[in-house]
Formats: C-alpha cells, sequence, structure tokens
C-alpha cells in the first residue's frame, strides 16, 4: 500500500498524544480527518494501528513497530527538505541540542551574538544529548566525551563554584575550596544526572570522602535561587547571580570543571559547515566565561 507523509504525521502524532483530539490540534487539521487517515491505514494494511481504551489510543505491536519506521521517514523528509533548500537557496539551518544550563548559558547567547545559522535549540538530559543525533539534531553539545563514532571537538572547561550569599569562614571569596571542605555541610547542587553532580561524586569516591547534600535540583538556577534564599550553599557552573559570592572547588590542588562537548554524525550532508560552527563556538565561549579558577 501506499502511504503519503501527511498520514505519517498524523499517524505519529497520535501515537504521541494518545488522543486523537490532542493530534488535531498538534497538526492544525480537525478530529475526523486525523481518524479518516487511521481508519484508512488500517483498512489497508489490514492490521490495527491502536487500542482504543478509556485511557487513550495505545499502540499494538504493528503500531509500534510502524511509529519506528514512520519517524525515520519524516525525519529523512525533513532532512533532504533541508540539503535541497540548502543547495539552490544557500540557507542552510541547523538544529542543536544541550542540557539546559549550556544553551541558556552558551548556545543561546553564541546564537544571538555570531548570528549562527541555527534556528532551534532543544532541551535534553545530559545522558540523552548525543542520541538526538538520530532523531533529527544536527550539532549535540554535551558534558560527556562523545562516542567514539562521532565526529567532536572539546570545547571548554567551565570551572565549578561553591557560591554562597555570604562569605562563611571557611572560604574566601574568588579564592579554593577543597572538595574535603564541603563534606558535612548544607551544600546544594543540580542532580538527576548533572555534570556537576557526576563530577563531584566521582572525585569525593576516589578520595573517600561522604558527601552528604542537603539538597539536589533540577537546574543550577535553583540550586543559586536556594542559596541565596540561606538554605546552603550552590554547587553550580552558571556565574553568581542573586548577590551571591563564590569560591572555586578543588580537589587536592585540581580545580574540578564540567568540560563540554560538540558532536555530530560523520556523515552529515554539511559535516564541514557543522564542524566550523563548532569551531567558532569553542572560539567564542571563553569571552562568555568571565571566571576562571585561581593557580594553586
Amino acid at each position: 500500500m501506499e502511504m503519503d507523509l501527511r498520514a505519517l504525521t498524523y499517524f505519529v502524532a497520535v501515537a504521541k498524544h494518545g488522543s486523537v483530539s490532542a493530534a488535531a490540534l498538534d497538526c492544525s487539521v480537525s478530529q475526523p480527518a486525523i481518524s479518516r487517515q487511521i481508519a484508512t491505514m488500517e483498512r489497508k494494511m489490514k492490521i490495527r494501528l491502536f487500542r482504543r481504551t478509556a485511557a487513550g489510543m495505545r499502540l499494538t505491536p504493528a503500531g509500534a513497530r510502524l511509529r519506528e519506521l514512520a519517524s525515520d521517514i519524516l525525519i529523512r523528509s525533513d532532512r533532504a527538505t533541508e540539503v535541497m533548500r540548502t543547495l539552490y537557496e544557500g540557507q542552510p539551518s541547523f538544529h542543536v541540542a544541550s542540557p539546559e544550563t549550556t544553551f541558556n548559558f552558551f548556545i543561546a547567547p553564541f546564537i544571538a551574538a555570531t548570528g549562527a545559522p541555527i534556528v532551534d535549540i532543544r532541551a535534553e538530559r545530559p545522558a540523552d544529548v548525543y542520541n538526538t543525533l538520530s532523531d533529527g539534531i544536527d550539532l549535540a553539545v554535551g558534558t560527556s566525551p562523545p562516542p567514539p563514532h562521532l565526529a567532536s571537538l572539546r570545547l571548554i572547561d567551565t570551572p565549578i563554584m561553591v557560591q554562597f550569599p555570604e562569605i562563611p569562614d571557611w572560604a574566601t571569596e574568588n579564592g579554593a575550596v577543597d572538595l574535603e571542605t564541603i563534606a558535612g555541610r548544607q551544600i546544594i547542587m543540580p542532580g538527576y544526572g548533572s555534570a556537576v553532580e557526576r563530577t563531584v561524586v566521582e572525585h569525593a569516591v576516589a578520595r573517600g570522602l561522604d558527601l552528604t547534600f542537603s539538597g539536589t535540583t533540577s537546574t543550577g538556577t535553583m540550586a543559586q535561587a536556594l542559596a541565596a534564599s540561606g538554605r546552603g550553599s550552590a554547587l553550580v557552573i552558571e556565574p553568581a547571580q542573586h548577590d551571591l559570592r563564590h569560591a572555586f572547588l578543588f580537589s587536592e590542588g585540581t580545580p574540578l570543571a564540567v568540560t563540554l562537548y560538540a558532536a555530530w554524525e560523520t556523515e552529515h550532508y554539511l559535516t564541514e559547515t557543522i564542524q566550523t560552527i563548532a569551531r567558532e563556538l569553542a572560539e567564542w565561549m571563553p569571552r562568555r566565561q568571565t571566571v576562571t579558577a585561581p593557580t594553586l
């Protein structure tokens, strides 16, 4: 049977939302139009794609398999459109994925300052960033070394800071604080697999330190807000705000930092252009990062 891209788009929308009405809103069409397309697909293929339940539309095993294929087809179609637009109109546009802190502090300001041909940024958990390259993303910026099958570039090391509303007796402003010093203190940091959490815990385990944190947050910005309200000191990479002071986190004389990497598919149709964007980003990032850990 033949299926057009519109039918596949409607099918994927229903699978995503679990609802014909939500899919119709997403696709800007009427509910009957969605229902007709799904019914036609099921009739022509002679299979059930969805189970209609009280909780909504649920994919059958056949529907789940079709969703994988349909998503891949739609991604390839979008990419083909981008290729042709680039070739004949000279207007390349790229989609980037990164953790939220990275796109707020680095990627979005980079676009504003340089006019880089990036049209959208997708916020992803650090563990999922590189997987997006198989889901329509052109450039991924992550906080762990990319898989070896990807082209990549190391961008910058951004220092981890301890931030507090008032300078405590165990720290000096703009100075160094050893990891052992913060053990047992009221410390707040971004968790949920964040690069700050991963780096701090790895070094603590290596030294046999028992670090108990008073709280973890979804973002460094939230950790800063809690620190400013007097609930502890924040471990973050974001520049200090809310009148917070800062010191740099060290471990046995070595400054702790989060390393950012850019990665892209080696066979991307515009791999050289993406590499150029990554290099420009690496050159621009130090201008944005205004703090540097002291040398001990």
